[in-house]
C-alpha cells in the first residue's frame, strides 16, 4: 500500500518538475526574444524600459500587423487614448478622458478651445482646436503617447499629454523600395483598395533620400435610408411632454413658442432623404519625400516636403433609432481636407549639448459641407425663415389659424 503511494508521489514530483522546467525554459526563451523599443519621449533616444515617464509606443512592425493607418484605428490601439469628432480630419484627442472641450459632431471650425493633447509630426506641433491633422500613417517608424502634463518639453496644449507620429528618416548608404497593394472586400459594405511605394536613395556618401507614396480608398459601409422631414416637426411646434428622440419628455420649460399649434391649414413641403448605400466613401492619398545629409561627424540636417488629401462623402455616425449602420441624410455630406507641409530640422552636439533645431511650415485648406437639417428639432426660430408670415406669428392670422405654406427644412 505505501508502496504504490510512494510510486505515486514519485511519478507525480517528476511530471511536476518537467512541467516547470518546461515553464522556465518557455519563459527564458521569451525573455530572450524580447526586443528594445528606442523612443525620442523625452527629446533624445532612449530604450522606453529607461524612461521615467508613462509611454506607450506602436512600432512599424505593430502598425503593419493591425493594418493601422488612420488617426482613429491607430488611436484605438493605444491605452487611455481616446478620439472625438465628426470624421477624418475632425477629431480631437482625449488622454485619460481630460478634455477642455466635448467632440463636435457637426462642424469644427479654428475657433474654439485650444486642446489639451498635443500632437505632433517628428519635431513639430500640429494640435488645432477641433481638428488636428489627420495623418496618414505611411512609412512611420513609431507612434508615441506620452500621458500626463508635458509642458516642459512640448509647450502649449499638452496639459493631459502628447502623442507623436514619427516617419521613417532616410537611411544613408542604403538603397531600398517596397510596394505594398491591398484589396478589401467586407460583407454588406463597398470594397477598397490601397497602394503605398516607399524608395530610399543613397546620394553619395553623406547624403540620402527617401520617399513615400500613398493612396487608400477605404469603402463605406453606413446606408443612407429613405424618410421626410417638414416644419412641423419644429421645436417650435412642440408641446411639453413630447418624447424626444432620446427618450427624454420635453420639460414644460423646453415647451416650443407655438406649442399644439394647429397647422392643418397650412402647406407643409417635405425635405426628402437622399438615399444611398454605403454612402460614406473615404480617400487618402498623398506623399512624403525626405533628404537627409550629414553635415559632420557632430550635425546632420534633414529637411522633409508633404502634402495630403482627404475625400470623405456621408457621415461616420449612425442613427440608433433606424436599422443597422443606417442614417437619414437630407443634403450631401462632403469633407475635402488637404494639407501642404515643409520642415527643416538640424541636430547636433556642442560640447556636452545636445541641440535640435526644427523649422516647419504648413498650409492647410478644409472644405465641408454638412447636412444641417437635424437642426429643426433644435432651434424654434427656423420656421420663422422658411415659413410664411400668417404659420409662425398666428395672433395675426385671420381666425388666429396658422395659413399659407412652409418649405422644405433642408440646409
Amino acid at each position: 500500500m505505501f508502496a504504490k503511494i510512494k510510486e505515486h508521489l514519485t511519478y507525480y514530483l517528476s511530471s511536476l518538475a518537467l512541467l516547470n522546467a518546461a515553464v522556465f525554459s518557455g519563459f527564458a526563451m521569451s525573455q530572450a526574444e524580447l526586443e528594445e523599443i528606442v523612443v525620442t519621449a523625452r527629446k533624445k533616444t532612449e530604450s522606453l524600459q529607461d524612461v521615467p515617464i508613462s509611454v506607450s509606443a506602436l512600432r512599424e512592425s505593430d502598425l503593419e500587423d493591425k493594418g493601422v493607418n488612420v488617426f482613429e484605428d491607430y488611436l484605438l490601439q493605444l491605452p487611455s487614448v481616446t478620439a472625438g469628432g465628426a470624421g477624418p480630419g475632425t477629431s480631437t484627442i482625449y488622454i485619460r478622458g481630460l478634455a477642455s472641450t466635448t467632440p463636435n459632431l457637426t462642424t469644427a471650425g479654428v475657433a474654439g478651445l485650444a486642446p489639451n493633447v498635443s500632437f505632433y509630426l517628428d519635431e513639430q506641433p500640429l494640435a488645432q482646436p477641433g481638428r488636428n491633422l489627420d495623418v496618414y500613417a505611411a512609412d512611420m517608424a513609431r507612434i508615441e503617447v506620452l500621458a500626463g502634463p508635458q509642458g516642459t518639453l512640448f509647450g502649449a496644449s499638452s496639459q493631459a499629454g502628447v502623442v507623436r507620429m514619427i516617419t521613417n528618416k532616410p537611411v544613408i548608404g542604403e538603397a531600398s523600395a517596397n510596394l505594398e497593394v491591398e484589396g478589401r472586400f467586407m460583407p454588406s459594405a463597398d470594397t477598397g483598395e490601397k497602394v503605398e511605394l516607399v524608395a530610399n536613395v543613397p546620394i553619395g556618401d553623406s547624403t540620402a533620400a527617401r520617399f513615400v507614396a500613398y493612396r487608400d480608398r477605404k469603402g463605406g459601409y453606413i446606408d443612407q435610408v429613405a424618410g421626410t422631414l417638414n416644419a412641423s416637426q419644429s421645436a417650435r411646434f412642440r408641446a411639453a411632454g413630447t418624447v424626444r428622440a432620446n427618450g427624454l419628455p420635453v420639460a414644460a420649460s423646453r415647451a416650443g413658442f407655438q406649442a399644439g399649434a394647429d397647422l392643418s391649414g397650412a402647406t407643409l413641403n417635405n425635405a426628402v432623404a437622399i438615399v444611398k448605400e454605403d454612402a460614406n466613401e473615404l480617400t487618402y492619398q498623398g506623399f512624403r519625400a525626405s533628404l537627409a545629409h550629414e553635415i559632420n561627424e557632430n550635425w546632420n540636417a534633414l529637411a522633409t516636403v508633404a502634402q495630403q488629401t482627404i475625400d470623405a462623402d456621408g457621415v461616420f455616425f449612425v442613427d440608433p433609432n433606424l436599422g443597422d449602420l443606417q442614417i437619414q441624410r437630407y443634403t450631401e455630406d462632403v469633407i475635402e481636407d488637404e494639407y501642404d507641409n515643409m520642415s527643416l530640422t538640424l541636430e547636433g552636439t556642442m560640447g556636452d549639448l545636445d541641440i535640435v533645431y526644427a523649422g516647419a511650415y504648413t498650409d492647410r485648406t478644409s472644405d465641408q459641407m454638412v447636412d444641417y437639417t437635424d437642426y429643426l428639432f433644435v432651434g424654434q426660430y427656423l420656421p420663422y425663415y422658411i415659413c410664411d408670415y400668417y404659420v409662425t406669428y398666428t395672433t395675426y392670422a385671420p381666425g388666429n389659424v396658422p395659413t399659407g405654406s412652409c418649405g422644405a427644412p433642408t440646409y
